[in-house]
C-alpha cells in the first residue's frame, strides 16, 4: 500500500484555541499545490484527517481535487493525530481506520493521512525506521509497505509546496 503522510498547511498564529486556527491564505495555496501534486500521481482511496481546523481543511482541499480528477477517496476523521498524540497509538488507529474499510486487501490501495508535526515526523521515522525528520508546511511523503509495521516502510516520493 501507498501511505502519504502531509503536514496541514500555514496556520494562522498560535491561540488558545489550537484546534480551532484555520489556514491562511498562503495555507489554502500550499495545501492545493500539495493536493495538484498528489492527484496527479496518485488515485487515492482514503484520506484520513485530524480533526483541527487546519488539517481539516488541507485534507478536504486534498479531497477537492481528488473528485475533480475523477477520484472518489473516502474521507474519515482520527482523532489522535493532533500534534501532542502518542505516534504508536496514532499509527494503530489509522492502521484500525484502514483494516475497518478494507479488510485485508489492502495492497493496491493508497490512503493519505493529514496531520501535524510533530507526530508526522515520529509516525513516519517509526514506518521507515529513520530519525524523525521535520515536516515542512503542506509537505507530503509517499511511503510503501505491506502492513503499518516498525521499519518496514520505504520513502519513495516527496514534494514540498512553497513556503514562507
Amino acid at each position: 500500500m501507498k501511505l502519504i503522510f502531509i503536514r496541514h498547511g500555514q496556520a494562522e498564529p498560535y491561540c488558545d484555541d489550537d484546534a480551532g486556527r484555520n489556514l491562511t491564505e498562503f495555507g489554502q495555496t500550499q495545501a492545493a499545490q500539495t493536493a495538484e501534486y498528489i492527484t496527479a500521481r496518485h488515485t487515492l482511496d482514503l484520506i484520513i484527517a485530524s480533526p483541527y481546523n487546519r488539517a481539516d481543511q488541507t485534507a478536504k482541499t486534498l479531497l477537492a481535487h481528488a473528485n475533480a480528477a475523477g477520484q472518489e477517496p473516502s474521507f474519515i476523521t482520527v482523532s489522535s493525530i493532533t500534534p501532542d498524540d502518542d505516534p504508536n497509538t496514532a499509527i494503530a488507529d489509522i492502521d484500525y481506520a484502514i483494516t475497518s474499510k478494507f479488510g485485508d486487501d489492502t495492497d493496491d490501495k493508497c490512503i493519505a493521512v493529514v496531520c501535524h508535526m510533530p507526530i508526522v515526523a515520529y509516525m513516519v521515522a517509526h514506518l521507515d525506521g529513520l530519525s524523525p525528520a521535520s515536516f515542512e508546511l503542506a509537505e507530503c511523503r509517499v511511503l510503501t509497505t505491506h502492513i503499518l509495521a516498525a521499519d518496514l516502510g520505504r520513502c519513495v516520493d516527496r514534494f514540498v509546496p512553497v513556503q514562507p
